[in-house]
């Protein structure tokens, strides 16, 4: 069961992404109506290591097995993806995958889950500055990505 708590006017779920990078490209999704991209993931479930949840996610919409690196970033979101009164709480892990099926291109693709509608895209990691990217804050930790294994704790307020 994914981790979602609601009442009348607000909302706060715990959200588990994955951090892919190929070939100086990251890899985002967003929805087909959408105009943001975000990091490939998901909803945590109750009783569901988070590394285990990104694990899942990118076999689920993808078909891809990737392992868990490193945890990155704890990011506390809030009027995430710009609307008011939805906390978030994401947990980011940078992942990778030695599948020879990862094949980097250039233009959008459906994954797995068709009926859901999500677009992936393989980005330049210097053309972040040009995209909408939710959570802001990421569009920079992207770009400046460091080797020195901090895990950074991250609090982010979208405009709603």
């Amino acid at each position: 069961m994914p981790i979602t708590i609601k009442n009348q006017n607000e909302e706060f779920l715990l959200r588990v992404a994955g951090v892919l990078i190929k070939e100086n490209k990251v890899l985002l999704h967003k929805t087909k109506k959408g105009n943001a991209w975000v990091l490939p993931g998901g909803r945590g479930e109750i009783n569901e290591e988070t590394g285990k949840t990104v694990i899942r996610e990118f076999a689920e919409e993808l078909g891809l097995n990737v392992k868990v690196a490193r945890l990155l970033w704890i990011v506390e979101n809030f009027n995430a993806y710009g609307e008011k009164n939805l906390h978030e709480h994401g947990i980011y892990y940078l992942v990778n995958s030695e599948e020879a099926e990862i094949t980097i291109r250039t233009e959008e693709f459906i994954g797995l889950e068709k009926e859901v509608g999500i677009v992936y895209k393989w980005i330049e990691l210097q053309e972040l500055h040009n995209m909408k990217i939710y959570p802001r804050a990421l569009k920079q930790i992207l770009q400046n990505m460091s080797e020195d294994n901090e895990i950074k704790h991250i609090i982010n307020t979208e405009e709603s």
